[in-house]
């Protein structure tokens, strides 16, 4: 009876040192922190999209430049007979885009697309007067030849020029200022640091060595 009294005692001591170790155990787990999923999120990094490089906004060679490019654009494959201007003298395809300007009869100014230096000034078999201007576009140097424009109203070669500046005007229509062409802008972008005054080219892969200007406006 004795023995069965002390094995009880010892049960009941044993018992209840396991249920205070266990509580002892449960108080000393971290109880996590309630969050608010609204405010955890603003605590949140945001990445930013990365910007995508653009190039700065262009001046208007002329004024109404895009809509005013209505006959022959980049690439356009010319012949005497499917061009859309007659009578046609040339064959091949077209370095530039021409803007169309025969149905205005005051005079229209020529604009610097973006500051530069002149790098020719003169005239041009098949152009009449001719500017070639080294533009600083974004962080490119473009030479943009202007054609068909009144040589005696343009800057000297070596003249600095600003972007929207007046640099001429346009030659008057089937002149000797156009070399007897249609009043309109012949407008090129040429790539590379060496001047090329052909409007066209025999093959369409010759198209490499010019930018289509529209890509820029």
């Amino acid at each position: 009876m004795i023995v069965v009294i002390i094995a009880g005692v010892f049960v009941y001591l044993g018992i209840n040192k396991f249920e205070e170790a266990k509580k002892n155990s449960t108080v000393s787990q971290p109880v996590p922190a309630q969050t608010n999923p609204a405010e955890s999120s603003v605590a949140l990094p945001v990445a930013s999209p990365s910007a995508e490089p653009q190039t700065s906004k262009l001046a208007e060679p002329v004024k109404d430049f895009r809509s005013r490019i209505t006959k022959k654009f980049f690439g356009t494959y010319i012949t005497p007979q499917n061009s859309p201007v007659q009578p046609e003298k040339f064959t091949g395809y077209h370095t530039g885009v021409d803007a169309e300007y025969a149905d205005v009869a005051e005079d229209t100014p020529v604009y610097a697309i973006s500051d530069g230096v002149v790098e020719y000034s003169g005239t041009v078999s098949g152009y009449g007067g001719v500017l070639v201007i080294k533009h600083q576009i974004d962080t490119n140097e473009i030479l943009c030849l202007y054609g068909h424009v009144a040589a005696s109203t343009i800057p000297a070669k070596g003249s600095t020029v600003t972007k929207g500046q007046t640099l001429g005007r346009l030659g008057h229509d089937k002149s000797q200022e156009t070399d007897g062409e249609r009043k309109h802008l012949h407008f090129g972008m040429i790539k590379g640091d060496k001047i090329d005054f052909r409007g066209y080219v025999q093959t369409e892969s010759e198209l490499s060595g010019w930018y289509n200007s529209l890509d820029y406006y």
